[in-house]
């Protein structure tokens, strides 16, 4: 488990990379846009832990969207709050804010998956 969640992590952020290169070449960029992955794949695990949600190992799926949702943010981050001065400033809170509440979401309203 924690070998997917490393792997989910590293080729979310490989993903990232290439917007923040771009978007940090008009505007300088803190490198911690690429761990946002990791901050959804954190919440998750700890929210199983806890026993939120409905508990199968088939609800694994739910770690792939997290990271694809960590990375369309991330983009939306780049191309739409980056781009406008009076929005840049919310740009990170956006994007972890919407990362956690794309993970509760998913924790909340995934249905009991067979094995």
């Amino acid at each position: 488990m924690i070998a997917l969640f490393l792997i989910l992590t590293m080729i979310a952020g490989i993903l990232i990379l290439p917007g923040w290169y771009w978007a940090n070449k008009g505007l300088p960029q803190s490198v911690w846009i690429c761990l946002l992955p990791a901050t959804g794949l954190a919440l998750w695990a700890a929210l199983t832990a806890l026993g939120f949600g409905a508990q199968s190992l088939a609800n694994l799926v739910e770690t792939p969207l997290i990271a694809s949702v960590a990375v369309v943010v991330a983009y939306l981050k780049f191309i739409v709050f980056d781009r406008r001065p009076a929005l840049n400033s919310y740009g990170i809170v956006f994007a972890i804010a919407a990362v956690i509440l794309a993970t509760i979401l998913l924790r909340t309203f995934m249905p009991d998956l067979p094995e």
